[in-house]
């Protein structure tokens, strides 16, 4: 708001006045000179006397009168901006459009005693405003109209009688698109002819107004996004049950209501809108924060498009759209990105076409914008955000498999720590495997229980730098009540193609007795299974069927059996008939000789299983029998024969290998003497 006090300079001989104005922050000028000019009056008269025709004459004393004229006028601002009156209209609201219009009031007051005429000019347009303008006015003695309303040109002139006022309309037109809250202004002034021919200066003889414009519109932020059945971005071409719920959300963040809005989601080759009826269907839905009323969304015959048509958006309340698609018969190859945007329009100007065009994906898609917002602002009204929307195809498939090192092992009779190795590999595609805890899990067990075989449960581990065995540092698994967690042997999970090496370790506790009520375990065997256990579907894609290895451990080692012939000493052995029962009677007398043939047989099969230091010792019940002296060895393969040791009672023969799959064998006699006999 201001004041202006207008001065002037004496014209004649009379003064002039300064004066403030009347009405409170409007322009108003007022001029006043006395003894502008006089008025001098006299009067006369003629007339004749009875009985004399002649014509008389009389003339009165002069009287004059000195006018003082004043020339006053103002002009105010009259548009409704909450101070109504001054000499400023501001933040007049105004759309974006190139092309939009605009009123701007002001009443000229012809607050002086003459009549006087006014020259209305407009100056310092911005911002496009006024491109152009039309001027009309509507002279009104109070609140009486005074003739038509009449439009004049820009340095037009209205003529006021004195107390008349003019109501004037500038309409004004821009000439470019603006974006929301562009303030833009421009001065209208009105000049006084009269003071102009009184030689006032500039100033002094015109009263100016400033009209001021800003820019309303709505602008809108809108939120695009997408998920898939699967919970994320990925979108499984495998699956025919495989959907995109997709999201948008339009703001208006502009500075009045949006009304008949047009939101519209079309979508790309690759995907297809469920209608009603078909698998996975929802409706679409059109949610209204605050007090806006939801319109209805509707999907296009083709199930190519998605439009909500009418829809108003009050300011700083917000519109929300859901729909689901499904793959349709030109979906793209595994690994491909699809992206799509939600398009929204708006008639700002009312001229029944949609000049705001707003993509969420800010001009993607072929779609040319004009949004009116201030992209210049730091985090500017209307931003969009798409980045969230964009689907990437794959072909999921789920295949777990487990294969083993060494399917089966022959281990000694007593023995710790024998390994086995499993590799579980993911054989699947597009599919991360055990990523997370409790989706995959194995099982050791045997399908018969051995009690000489034991599987160390507690000790199974990750072969992390696949040398066959555990090294200290490398993970211990923990067995739960469903197994083996293979999330915690891959804690990252197994993506395709990936492995883990997991290692199991068996002992052995058995025996080698062949005594009569004695346990024998040589070639006892146990088998465990080893499988794997999807627990249910991953990322959408059911749970492949279970996946086993077996493998076998058989308890080998040295089977000793023991014979026995009698006959007459030094008999040739090949002439003895070999029993491994008891003997009595006959030829078992003394003097004559027991035979004794013992074998040791290398029962394993692998050949890196040979025999060493292979021991046999054989105690002599002497004196009732007496060592001959005539040990002889022989093995069935290329291992060398044993040699012999007596230290009575002990006769001792030594192997110094035995090859597997070999049997050595021990020859030797004892003469029974008569010890014992009653």
């Amino acid at each position: 708001m201001r004041t202006n006090i207008f001065k002037h300079s004496v014209l004649t001989a009379g003064i002039v006045a300064a004066m403030s104005m009347t009405a409170a922050n409007a322009a108003e000028v007022v001029y006043d000179e006395k003894d502008a000019f006089s008025v001098a009056n006299k009067a006369t008269a003629t007339y004749t006397v009875a009985d004399n025709s002649n014509q008389q004459t009389a003339e009165s004393n002069e009287v004059i009168v000195n006018v003082t004229e004043t020339g006053a006028f103002s002009l105010v601002a009259k548009n409704d901006d909450g101070n109504i009156g001054d000499d400023l209209n501001e933040d007049v609201a105004i759309n974006p459009a190139a092309g939009s219009s605009v009123d701007f009031n002001h009443t000229l007051s012809n607050d002086g005693n003459i009549s006087d005429t006014y020259t209305i000019s407009l100056a310092n347009p911005s911002n496009s405003l006024p491109a152009s303008a039309a001027i009309k006015y509507q002279i009104k003695e109070g609140n009486t109209n005074v003739g038509n309303s009449e439009t004049i040109a820009i340095g037009g002139t209205i003529t006021l009688k004195p107390s008349q006022t003019a109501d004037i309309t500038i309409i004004a037109t821009t000439s470019s698109d603006r974006v929301i809250g562009n303030d833009t202004s421009f001065t209208v002034t009105a000049t006084s002819k009269y003071l102009t021919d009184k030689g006032q200066t500039a100033a002094d003889k015109k009263a100016t107004n400033t009209n001021n414009a800003i820019t309303t519109t709505p602008v809108y932020a809108i939120t695009k996004s997408a998920t898939t059945n699967l919970g994320n971005k990925t979108f499984d071409t495998n699956n025919a049950g495989a959907y995109v719920d997709y999201k948008i959300t339009v703001k208006n963040e502009g500075n009045i209501n949006g009304t008949a809005v047009r939101i519209t989601d079309a979508l790309p080759n690759g995907l297809v809108a469920i209608k009603s009826g078909e698998d996975n269907y929802i409706a679409p839905t059109v949610v209204a924060s605050g007090t806006s009323t939801a319109k209805d969304a509707n999907i296009s015959t083709n199930g190519k498009e998605i439009t909500v048509i009418g829809q108003d958006i009050k300011m700083n309340e917000t519109i929300t759209v859901t729909f689901r698609a499904k793959k349709d018969t030109t979906t793209p190859a595994t690994g491909t990105n699809i992206t799509n945007y939600a398009l929204v329009e708006d008639d700002v100007d009312g001229n029944g076409s949609y000049d705001l065009v707003d993509s969420s994906g800010d001009s993607a898609g072929g779609v040319t914008e004009t949004t009116y917002e201030d992209t210049t602002a730091t985090n500017y009204k209307g931003k969009d955000n798409n980045s969230n929307a964009t689907i990437t195809t794959s072909s999921q498939t789920r295949n777990l498999a487990i294969e083993s090192n060494t399917l089966d092992k022959e281990v000694a009779l007593i023995s710790q720590n024998n390994t086995y190795i499993y590799t579980i590999t993911n054989k699947g595609t597009d599919i991360v495997e055990a990523a997370d805890t409790d989706k995959v899990y194995f099982t050791i067990v045997p399908t018969a229980n051995d009690d000489s075989i034991t599987i160390n449960e507690a000790e199974v581990f990750v072969d992390a730098n696949d040398n066959g065995s555990y090294d200290s540092g490398e993970t211990i698994l923990t067995k739960t009540a469903n197994g083996y967690d293979l999330n915690e042997a891959a804690k990252s999970g197994l993506a395709p193609d990936d492995f883990v090496k997991i290692g199991v370790k068996v002992n052995t506790n058995g025996s080698g007795s062949n005594l009569t009520g004695g346990t024998n375990n040589i070639d006892d065997s146990e088998t465990m299974a080893i499988t794997v256990l999807p627990q249910g579907p991953v990322a959408g894609t059911p749970a492949p069927a279970n996946t086993s290895v077996s493998s076998t451990t058989t308890m080998k080692g040295v089977n000793l059996l023991k014979y026995q012939a009698v006959a007459a000493c030094k008999a040739d052995l090949s002439t003895l008939s070999w029993t491994t029962d008891s003997i009595s009677g006959g030829e078992a007398k003394p003097g004559n000789c027991v035979y004794y043939k013992i074998t040791a047989e290398n029962t394993f099969s692998d050949t890196t299983k040979v025999i060493n230091g292979l021991t046999v010792t054989d105690t002599l019940e002497t004196p009732k029998i007496i060592y001959e002296g005539d040990f002889t060895s022989e093995t069935s393969g290329s291992s060398p024969a044993a040699t012999a040791t007596y230290n009575a009672p002990n006769l001792v023969g030594t192997f110094g290998s035995l090859a597997a799959s070999e049997t050595g064998t021990i020859y030797f006699s004892a003469k029974i003497s008569q010890t014992g006999t009653n």
